[in-house]
């Protein structure tokens, strides 16, 4: 089988230590004993980034037989905003691809596109099967905002194509539309929780009260009034926000509030004992298409943690624990904080099976069978 990449590199993967959707997949198809033959395949990228001597860093894969990665390319940057433009792009990209899997010794293999033009032109004569991994909805994504056209055309390609649609939430697959769709959450990696997590940076040491930790992304899904609100109601609390600051003014006002601290991306390991050490952990999200799309990785990630989490009631949130207490959006976030901290942290046995039943192992499993069936 062939997986075509979306964005993101292999290398991307490794240097965030395989913790998004995509990652996990690839890992598991390059783990996957029974799939004789997978060819990984990088986003296409620029001829003169080569030529300019960047992105010429090794990207290993496991050393296992009959494992591959390949990297097309192309002498734009991005992709074109015109959607005929983008289309022969990526019809180029198609045969591209399956000529390369031909020459890896693969003959009409399974493609598994995580791009959704690519996944919606793939010409049947060179596969046996065409699958769609939504991990995103990026008809919703602010940062590909100039390609709303183009997604939009992907979807509708294939919805009338009855493409194979895996998405991470229902409203990814209602949205695309085929007939064929499947529902697999995002999931962990439960040995990234095991004890002996990293030390925790100094700054945090010195906070002085109980912590309401955010992790994420700093951008327009986070209802930073929310945030504000919660940190002038509980003054004794610290609210800790970390994260890439994706859109400074947004959060420019919270500087004004004293137990509010917004600090930048600390290592995946260090974020992870970050989780397990706060008081409560916090999914704060405005209720928008993108969030309510999103099968929020942080959300098990706080929860495989041992954290008691307070979210927004979207969808995506509902069913998945207990210790997840859900505040609809414009109501005052204290009362759930403080209602958390009643909440009994889990045992060791609780935390273990938890960990079990979201693991990306179990998630393969039924990522497998809605793919190829077996």
């Amino acid at each position: 089988m062939t997986l075509a990449l979306a964005y993101h590199t292999w290398a991307d993967g490794l240097t965030r230590q395989f913790a998004w959707s995509p990652d996990r997949l690839a890992v598991h198809l390059l783990d996957d004993t029974s799939l004789d033959s997978v060819v990984v395949a990088n986003p296409l990228r620029s001829h003169l980034e080569r030529l300019r001597g960047r992105g010429q860093a090794a990207e290993l894969l496991p050393d296992r037989p009959r494992r591959h990665l390949v990297q097309p390319r192309r002498w734009r940057r991005q992709d074109s905003p015109s959607v005929e433009s983008s289309l022969a792009t990526y019809r180029r990209l198609d045969h591209w691809l399956a000529a390369a899997s031909r020459r890896l010794g693969q003959e009409r293999p399974v493609l598994v596109s995580c791009h959704p033009l690519l996944a919606a032109v793939a010409d049947d004569r060179h596969w046996s099967d065409v699958v769609y991994y939504g991990w995103d909805d990026w008809l919703t994504y602010p940062n590909h905002a100039h390609l709303t056209d183009l997604v939009a055309h992907g979807y509708e390609l294939m919805a009338e194509r009855e493409v194979n649609v895996i998405g991470v939430t229902r409203a990814i697959v209602d949205r695309v539309g085929s007939p064929r769709g499947s529902v697999v959450p995002n999931g962990i990696n439960g040995m990234d929780h095991e004890p002996g997590g990293a030390a925790v940076p100094g700054w945090f040491e010195e906070l002085d009260g109980p912590v309401a930790l955010y992790v994420g992304a700093l951008q327009e899904r986070v209802d930073v009034e929310a945030v504000r609100r919660l940190a002038l109601d509980l003054p004794d609390w610290q609210v800790v926000l970390v994260g890439p600051l994706q859109d400074p003014p947004r959060f420019a006002r919270l500087a004004e509030v004293p137990n509010v601290h917004v600090m930048p991306p600390e290592p995946r390991p260090v974020v992870l004992e970050l989780m397990a050490r706060a008081t409560v952990c916090l999914i704060p999200h405005r209720r928008t298409p993108m969030s309510e799309a999103m099968s929020p990785l942080k959300l098990y990630e706080y929860l495989a943690s041992g954290a008691r989490v307070v979210a927004t009631d979207l969808e995506p949130m509902r069913g998945v624990s207990d210790r997840c207490l859900l505040v609809e959006e414009g109501t005052p976030l204290a009362p759930a904080v403080l209602t958390a901290c009643e909440v009994p942290r889990p045992s060791a046995e609780e935390l273990a099976a938890f960990r079990s039943a979201h693991d990306w192992s179990s998630r393969y499993r039924d990522w497998r069978i809605a793919a190829f069936g077996r």
